[in-house]
């Protein structure tokens, strides 16, 4: 048998899925010489951080998928583990210092974020003298769940059992503080946060979690805020450099990056996964099986129903899909350093975003957080300055759009994505007066298009919902043997490689994220 295998040419690992996740597991392990081979159904590699030009003129490219990153300073662990494993390759630079303006128009009133936490808190304190004690106490607990922040990850580099105990010890004792509260109780009831203009602040801090604020426990929201303090930055190169550096890291190390490779079914043996048969009926053999599409996605569509281990499918139904988004990529002819564009990100917020409570299908739709981004004046490589870009986006619920899937070439689901269309780029222009007249370009994303580009439940650009950061049944370790899960269902969303070292550590039984750490 072990000689069949190696005729077919065996590897040690096999990765499906080529977003952040797969491809920071891949490098990772290629760094431990094994022999990797990452499929990916798309045309490109990459995931979200694929690039995508323009198609008739190449004269504008956009990174839908990568607005910005948070702490990707030289000291931050996400940049110490993107820098090992792409040896080097991969840089980030800062957003302005003032990186985010956000505007209110429920209190008629804007606050420019600062990526600096002391001077945040200075700020804080400045515009709201009388609310001096409350901001202390905010900043205190922060300051206390940033230095238990390896509480977060650790334990999914234990197995399921152990990862559950270190969960449970850690509420019993109350290592991570106000982790039975939500962040609206925390800030409403604990802190007891009355000015509202203060109160609206706090809570635009945070991430999008995939569930109302005031379901998300406190210690998630710290553990993303205190990220954000420590500053924005962009990939230089855009979100392509990144998946650029990543492929050539594998590849350098012998592995081998498929695109447009589909995979099939995983294939299984005495109750063991043993390799994939791929869209083109290839069989293909290793190890290891990683799926970094999803855990739900992975169980559904390439495990038989008799291999699904019952405490996975239960630990599933607890959570929910993160909803998806609406996104415009704008392109500008022309020179528009008149409008005096800053490094930033532009921010309108209205109510409470979390809930996405309005629907973009319905006649007189605002929406409820909008935010404008330049990734071009971002990009310190970029070189043409009389082609730039901008993104608008939002997040939103896949259920809004539902009745258009199968319709997209009707007059109706055209009629409705021109008017979002308009609606953006009339924001745009309300906040740069005149800055319409220099788009030649623009092009609307919608969930019906997340899901046919991730392929995942209900187009959910970041997998599952915030909890299962805790919940230890969502680990690297599948209970099936050979199968293991990355990507951002194991424990953290966005732009981060630390999925994938987590895996990766799994998987070879060494603690990468400290010898990474140390490179």
């Amino acid at each position: 048998m072990k000689g069949e295998k190696m005729l077919k040419g065996k590897f040690d690992a096999i990765i499906i899925g080529s977003g952040i996740g797969g491809l920071s597991c891949a490098a990772s392990l290629a760094m431990c010489n094994y022999k990797v081979l990452v499929l990916e159904k798309n045309l490109s590699p990459g995931g979200s951080m694929t690039a995508f030009t323009e198609p008739e003129t190449g004269n504008w490219t956009w990174s839908p998928g990568v607005q910005w990153v948070c702490d990707y300073s030289e000291t931050s662990v996400d940049y110490l583990l993107l820098k090992a494993i792409t040896d080097g390759n991969a840089s980030f630079s800062p957003l302005d210092h003032e990186c985010q303006i956000k505007y209110f128009p429920d209190l008629d009133y804007q606050f420019i974020f600062v990526n600096d936490k002391s001077k945040l808190y200075e700020k804080l304190k400045f515009e709201f003298p009388e609310e001096s004690e409350k901001i202390d106490l905010y900043f205190k607990y922060l300051d206390i769940l940033e230095k238990k922040s390896g509480m977060f990850s650790l334990p999914k580099m234990h197995s399921p059992a152990i990862a559950g105990f270190m969960f449970w010890i850690s509420r019993k004792i109350g290592v991570l503080p106000h982790m039975d509260k939500s962040v609206t109780e925390v800030i409403d009831s604990v802190i007891k946060v009355e000015n509202r203009k203060l109160r609206a602040i706090l809570l635009s801090f945070s991430h999008y979690f995939g569930i109302p604020l005031d379901e998300t426990p406190f210690p998630f929201y710290a553990y993303a805020q205190n990220m954000q303090f420590k500053g924005m930055f962009f990939p230089d190169g855009g979100g392509q450099a990144l998946v650029d550096a990543l492929v050539t890291s594998i590849t350098s190390s012998g592995g081998e990056v498929r695109p447009a490779s589909g995979v099939k079914r995983i294939i299984f043996k005495d109750n063991a996964a043993i390799g994939v048969e791929t869209e083109d009926e290839s069989n293909i053999y290793a190890d290891n099986i990683i799926s970094s599409i999803g855990i739900k996605e992975t169980l559904s569509g390439f495990v038989p129903e008799q291999e699904r281990p019952t405490r996975l499918l239960k630990a599933l139904a607890k959570h929910r899909s993160v909803p998806s988004f609406l996104l415009l990529l704008i392109g500008f002819e022309g020179d528009i350093s008149s409008f005096k564009i800053k490094k930033t990100a532009y921010k309108t917020i209205i109510g409470d975003p979390s809930t996405m409570s309005r629907n973009p299908t319905e006649k007189g739709w605002v929406c409820d957080d909008l935010t404008i981004s330049f990734p071009s004046l971002l990009n310190n490589k970029h070189q043409d300055s009389n082609y730039h870009t901008a993104e608008i986006h939002h997040e939103t619920r896949y259920e809004y759009f539902e009745k258009y899937e199968g319709k997209q070439d009707s007059d109706e689901y055209k009629q409705l994505t021109e008017q979002i269309k308009q609606y953006y780029l009339n924001q745009l222009d309300e906040k740069f007066p005149g800055i319409k007249a220099y788009v030649r370009y623009s092009k609307l994303i919608t969930p019906l298009d997340v899901k046919n580009f991730t392929h995942h439940d209900k187009g959910s650009v970041f997998g599952l919902d915030i909890l299962k950061a805790d919940n230890p049944e969502l680990s690297p370790r599948s209970g099936i043997k050979n199968l293991f899960f990355t990507g951002e269902d194991i424990f953290s969303h966005g732009l981060t490689p630390l999925n994938g070292v987590i895996t990766a550590s799994v998987v070879t039984g060494k603690n990468l994220i400290k010898k990474f750490r140390r490179i």
